[in-house]
């Protein structure tokens, strides 16, 4: 559904005769008003103010405005936002991938036979591996809660881009 913003209308009626032809019969302008009320239950349609949002089904009887241009714009810029969504998206699953990979190869570097031998014959060196373990794995963990977390914001913002544009 599109929306409107009241400009200097105070009532329903006074927003009605600005969105419909001028020789809409007074049925229709009733109908009209009617189904801005039902699309609108929250707001007090008979005290309108300056820049309230009102969102207006669409009525046979409406004047041919550049709906269509606003319709157009709209569905661009959500389309934008998706992309730059889809954006952020790729490069959470790469930069998780990237962590992964690099703690794998530290944590395989803690495993080489040089390296354990040292650590047999250095007990300090021993107790800093074994917490440089504890260590990625505990990064390995939160680099995967971080992007699951961001995932699921990502996730929420699709639902709210696809609510948003039922408005108009």
């Amino acid at each position: 559904m599109p929306i409107v913003v009241v400009e200097q209308e105070k009532t329903l009626a006074a927003l009605t005769t600005r969105l419909l032809k001028a020789r809409t019969a007074k049925a229709a302008k009733e109908k009209a008003a009617q189904a801005i009320r039902e699309a609108n239950p929250g707001l007090d349609l008979d005290h309108l103010r300056p820049g309230m949002i009102v969102v207006v089904p669409r009525l046979a009887e409406a004047r041919d405005e550049d709906d269509d241009l606003v319709d157009q714009s709209l569905d661009l810029f959500l389309a934008e936002v998706r992309a730059e969504v889809d954006t952020l998206l790729d490069a959470a699953n790469s930069s998780l991938t990237s962590e992964k990979e690099e703690l794998e190869t530290t944590a395989k570097v803690l495993d080489v036979m040089e390296v354990q031998q040292a650590a047999q014959n250095d007990p300090v060196l021993q107790s800093n591996l074994e917490s440089l373990r504890s260590s990625i794995e505990g990064d390995q963990e939160a680099a995967t809660e971080n992007t699951d977390t961001l995932l699921n914001g990502i996730e929420q913002w699709y639902t709210d881009l696809d609510d948003l544009s039922t408005l108009w």
